[in-house]
């Protein structure tokens, strides 16, 4: 009798092991890959964006059981702003207990930007020509100057749309979009590469 109780028991312990085994292999994965940004220079949003990045960069192999925990799917959910943020959160708990000194330096407020008041936030006007859908949303717009220009939907965006539902109307139209400039590491390339993250998009 009781060695039949201690099957199920080692069973649901080893289960338990299993699912703190995952966490923490992802942890360590979004910890390594925060540790390597650059974060000089770059404002909070920016350093948010890189630690959103990192996380969704190391998503893929955890996905059901991400799922399960944390009721997240970061494709699906990307325009749900509740779930990501609560999501970043319990991510940021994790990071807090595995790399302290990581997660404080992408998430450490930037002081001496609010004092100074500087923005590095740009705006553009142009025509969405493409839209490309892969791991993000990607506007390829050209601008009033001829010019083309690719802006990745990343983030929760400020819009006079409902974005997840409405953004395959855009093609063709005309729009506003406030963007600021981020650095990634791409991993396929073994380098930094600049991007253009979306902060808010309006149409005329």
């Amino acid at each position: 009798m009781k060695r039949n109780l201690f099957i199920p028991s080692l069973f649901f312990i080893s289960i338990q092991f299993l699912a703190q085994d995952y966490k923490q292999k992802f942890t360590k994965e979004v910890c390594e890959c925060v540790s390597k940004v650059d974060v000089s220079g770059k404002t909070a949003t920016e350093r948010q964006t890189q630690f959103g990045l990192c996380a969704f960069k190391h998503y893929q192999p955890y996905k059901k059981e991400l799922k399960k925990d944390f009721n997240i799917d970061l494709v699906t959910d990307m325009g749900n702003e509740t779930k990501m943020k609560e999501f970043g959160v319990q991510v940021g708990l994790l990071m807090a207990a595995e790399c302290p000194e990581a997660f404080s330096n992408i998430m450490k407020d930037e002081d001496e930007q609010m004092i100074s008041g500087e923005s590095s936030e740009m705006l553009i006007s142009g025509t969405i020509t493409k839209i490309e859908k892969d791991n993000f949303v990607v506007f390829h717009l050209v601008g009033d100057n001829k010019i083309l220009n690719k802006f990745y939907w990343i983030s929760t965006v400020e819009s006079d749309l409902d974005l997840p539902k409405e953004y395959q109307s855009l093609l063709k139209k005309k729009v506003d979009i406030s963007y600021y400039n981020t650095q990634i590491f791409d991993s396929k390339i073994d380098d930094y590469k600049n991007l253009n993250i979306i902060s808010s998009l309006k149409t005329e």
